[in-house]
This record gives structure tokens, sequence and C-alpha cells, in this order.
């Protein structure tokens, strides 16, 4: 790497870092749940309130930070007056190494999609407010639009008979694959594992969730949104606007969870009318589950805008935040090696997986307070900016250097 002055230190926002650990919390719980068999009638329990509640509401939350963070950055940049897009091309290109590794060795998908859309952030960084919330619903509405328009264009060329049989033929097949996918990771060999795991990141990256904006690139524009608006720096001013989005968040959660799979099912005179009419009655992917986190960050917010001692009350959170790549590495990790049949192999109940994610969680917190309290960064969190500056970074805490400037935002 070449020698360079990195930017001088700036202020944290010390909520994004406690946002980062409730993320990484929930996340946890998640992640463990989801590896959890079997149970009693408590677990069955347990296992549907982490459905209910926590199922992509943190990874939702997660994705919004990152947006955040890219606005941070470019307002500092903006602030230097230097160029912000090739150090974010390598800022990028570094994420999408460790995300190739956290899905390639781990079975962890996340952190490469982020870096593919962080990409696509580019083209939005001098929009305005109001063209950004456009571009944000019509990006949530994306997977809608492209199903209609590609179900339509079939149905007129070749005629609804074969579109329908084409559709199931499609279902199926990804079914079989998940399936026999699924068994090879099961597999006692890692060999076997990494196989299965590099052919799943080939299907994975085709299947229109991945190449579509619908998820990853809505919530990056959101907290794009957020900083620009000022709900983060300043969540003071802006009570009543986070307290609305707070509520838009429940009420579009409970909506989409209750009230849309009760409706009747819509048809229409074709085929294609009867996928319109069915995307206008679920909200065309606007409204959505995971706008739930809207309410978590807007309570955390809320508590930090009534009295700043709730900085100091979540402080295990931020500490865990401050490293969340390092600690989601960390987590991804052990799961796998807990879990998978190559290694441990081992079988819990949710409720045990989910004393295990808090006893993990915890140790994380411990952890990354203690390595804070020495270096300036997490183990990847310095790796990941040495890379962004193109120059090693001094990490000590002892170190004097002239090092480090806009804060990183680690993702998960």
């Amino acid at each position: 790497m070449a020698s360079a002055s990195a930017p001088a230190p700036r202020d944290r926002i010390e909520v994004l870092d406690i946002l980062r650990g409730i993320a990484l919390l929930g996340m946890f719980l998640v992640h463990f749940s989801d590896f959890s068999l079997g149970g009693n009638a408590a677990d069955e329990v347990y296992r549907s309130g982490v459905y209910l509640l926590l199922e992509e509401r943190f990874w939702a939350m997660f994705a919004m930070l990152f947006g955040v963070g890219f606005a941070i950055q470019l307002r500092r940049s903006d602030a230097r007056g230097d160029a912000f897009a090739p150090r974010y091309v390598r800022r990028l290109v570094t994420l999408a190494l460790f995300g190739f590794a956290a899905h390639a060795f781990f079975g962890f998908n996340v952190l490469l999609g982020y870096a593919v859309w962080g990409f696509a952030l580019l083209l939005f960084r001098r929009w305005s407010v109001r063209a950004l919330l456009i571009a944000t619903m019509l990006s949530a509405m994306s997977m809608h639009v492209y199903g209609i328009a590609r179900a339509g264009y079939a149905a007129a060329s070749r005629g609804e008979p074969a579109v329908r049989a084409q559709m199931a033929s499609a279902f199926a097949a990804n079914r079989e694959f998940n399936q026999a996918n699924r068994k090879a990771q099961q597999s006692t060999s890692y060999r076997t594992v990494l196989a299965a795991r590099l052919e799943h990141m080939r299907w994975f990256y085709t299947r229109p969730f991945s190449f579509l904006p619908a998820n990853t690139l809505t919530l990056f524009l959101l907290g794009l949104m957020g900083l620009r608006l000022g709900l983060f720096d300043e969540p003071e001013r802006h009570r009543r606007l986070i307290a609305s989005i707070a509520v838009v968040g429940v009420v579009s959660w409970a909506v989409a969870w209750w009230v849309v799979p009760a409706l009747p099912e819509r048809t229409g005179p074709t085929f294609v009318t009867g996928m319109l009419l069915t995307s206008l009655q679920s909200g065309f992917g606007i409204v959505r589950t995971m706008w739930l986190a809207f309410a978590y960050i807007g309570v955390v917010l809320l508590l930090v805008a009534h009295d700043r001692a709730w900085l100091r009350r979540l402080a295990p959170f931020a500490w865990t935040g401050r490293m969340a790549l390092t600690n989601y590495m960390i987590q991804i990790a052990i799961l796998d090696f807990t879990f998978s049949n190559y290694a441990l192999g081992a079988q819990v109940r949710p409720l045990v997986g989910a004393l295990m994610a808090l006893a993990l969680f915890f140790a994380d917190a411990l952890f990354s307070r203690w390595w804070l309290a020495r270096f300036r960064y997490g183990p990847f969190e310095w790796l990941w900016r040495s890379a962004t500056y193109a120059t090693w970074q001094p990490w000590r805490v002892a170190e004097r250097s002239p090092v480090v400037g806009e804060q990183i935002v680690a993702t998960g």
C-alpha cells in the first residue's frame, strides 16, 4: 500500500454505534434461532416471537445504517474538498472481498450484496431528499414491477398457459436445487460444503432478489435520507418526525403481517391482471413487515433526544457497534463451526440457542471494550480502513500519528 496522510480525526455519531450494536444482538438471536431444532411449547412460542419481531428487522437496520455511513463519508469528504469516489470504490472492493469470504466459507450472503449495491449509491449522492424519496419508492416497487412486466411480455409472446407452466417449472427447479444444496451443505466434509456454497453463490446472485434494488438499495436510500434530514446527528430537533416514522413502521408491519394475508386472493380476466391486482392489494412492495425496524431505530433516537445520558446507559451496544464488522465475522464463524456437521454439529433447542446468542453478545461486548481501550479499530475495521485509504493505518490508542478521517460504518 502506498504511504499517504489520512484526514484528521472527527467525532463519531455515538447513536450509530449503539444502533449497530442493537442490530448485532438482533441478528445473533435470529441466527441462533435459525440453527436451533425441536423443542417444547415454550420453544415454539419463542421461535414464533423471533419470526414475528426480529426476522429481517435487524438486517434492515444494518442496511439502513450502511446508507447513513455513506452519507456521512460523502458529507465529510465534501467538507474537506477531496476526491470521494476513488476512496469509496476501494472501500467497496474490500468489503466485497470480506463478503465473498463470508458467503463462500461460512454461508452468509449479506456483505457481498452490500458491496455490490453500494456502487449504486454513487448515482444518488447529489439528489435532493424529494428525489431520493421518489427513487426509494420506485426501488421498493421494483420486484413487483419486474415480475408483472416479465410475465406480461412472456404471455404476449408465448401465451398464458406457457407462462404458467414455465413459472411452475422454475419454482420446482429452484426448490429442488435448494433442497439438494442444503443437503450437500450438511456434509461432514468441508470440501463438499465449500463446493456447495460456491454453487449456491452462483445460483443466488442470478436471482431477481439479488439483481433488483427492491431490498438492499431501498434500505440504503432510506439511511441516506435519514442522515440528510438530521435524524441521527440531531434527533432533539426532529422528535415529531422520528415518532411519526416509527408509527408508520409499526402500522406497515401490522398491515403486512395480519391484514394483507387475510384478504381474499384477487383474480382478473388475465393472468397478468391477477398479478397486478394482487400486487396492489399487498402494497406493491411499499408495505412491509421489515419496516418495524423504523420503530426500533425511532425508540433509540427518541431516548437519546430526551436525555443524552442514554448514550452512556446503552454503551455496551456501542462497544460492539464500533467493531460491528469484526463481531459479525466472528459471529458467523462461530455459528458455522458450532452447528455445521463438518465441525461440532451441535443441536440445541431454540431457547438454549437464545441463551447462547445472549452469551456470545455479552462476550463480544466485553471483548470489544477491552480491545477498544488498546486499539482505535477492530481488526477487520483496521484492514478495511487501511485498504480504503491505501495506506496502513496506525491502530494502537497510544499512537499519535495523524490518521483516520471520517468514520467507517461497519455492516452486517
